[in-house]
């Protein structure tokens, strides 16, 4: 809450790390969200007209993940 002293009690100004990253950092991550969002909606619009392409994408997709964690699993249980 704002009290009478908030104006005289106002402490300086953000360190400089704070400063380079609310200048620097911030605004190409909320871009970059931004991007995704967007790319994620228009997958959601094409899915809506060809549903089975998305499916198609959605199983090559889990299926290389697959054989990625099969591959990782089978690789350490032979170093143990």
């Amino acid at each position: 809450m704002v009290t009478v002293g908030y104006m005289i009690d106002n402490p300086g100004p953000p360190a400089g790390l704070k400063r380079l990253i609310n200048r620097r950092v911030v605004p190409p991550a909320i871009d970059a969200a931004g991007a995704v969002e967007s790319a994620l909606y228009e997958l959601a619009e094409q899915a809506r007209a060809r549903p089975g392409m998305s499916l198609g994408v959605a199983g090559a997709l889990g299926l290389m993940a697959g054989a990625l964690v099969f591959r990782l699993a089978r690789r350490s249980a032979s170093t143990l």
